[in-house]
């Protein structure tokens, strides 16, 4: 069998980080293995280590996907006045994703909590933080918008983690009444 080409090899790259993005999401980084990976991008597992070296090199290109996917969601999700901004982004947050697609904040946090400090996951992990952050507080970030971030997240972590639907509705309406006071 040929070698693939330059740009067939980018495309299967792309798509196995996107795919990784997805499954890691979805079932965490230790309920995935290689081949499952490689499957869900349409590939074998045999050109696995050539590209990534690691599974670890492709948790952190996989992580800053789905950071680089929400933030295009989120910047479109804010966009208008910015009377209500933080309610918009918040309202959008809280609504319903497709599996996989959740935010990496609340999908990821676990995983990269359990890696060590400047390595390839906890450095994207944080790279993508930042960029959200930055992108709902701001330019100079409040007290208010850094909150409310918080809060999302920690809204999340508890709706995904939880058993009881009403419970994670009171706490989402009670973030989205913070995102409303002044």
């Amino acid at each position: 069998m040929g070698r693939v080409s330059r740009d067939r090899a980018a495309e299967n790259r792309a798509a196995v980080v996107a795919a990784a993005s997805v499954l890691f999401r979805r079932k965490g980084l230790d309920g995935v293995g290689i081949a499952e990976l490689m499957a869900g991008a349409g590939l074998t597992h045999g050109g696995f280590y050539r590209q990534f070296g690691s599974k670890d090199g492709l948790a952190a290109e996989a992580c800053a996907h789905a950071f680089a996917s929400a933030g295009q969601a989120w910047g479109a999700a804010g966009e208008g006045d910015a009377a209500g901004r933080l309610r918009r982004l918040a309202e959008f947050y809280f609504t319903p994703k497709p599996s996989g697609y959740d935010c990496p904040m609340a999908t990821l946090a676990g995983d990269a909590a359990r890696t060590p400090t400047g390595g390839p996951l906890r450095r994207a992990f944080t790279a993508g933080l930042r960029r959200l952050a930055h992108l709902v507080a701001g330019e100079r970030p409040d007290d208010k918008a850094l909150a409310v971030f918080a809060a999302m997240v920690g809204a999340a972590v508890l709706r995904r983690a939880g058993d009881d639907p009403a419970l994670a509705q009171s706490i989402e309406a009670a973030v989205l009444r913070l995102a409303d006071a002044p």
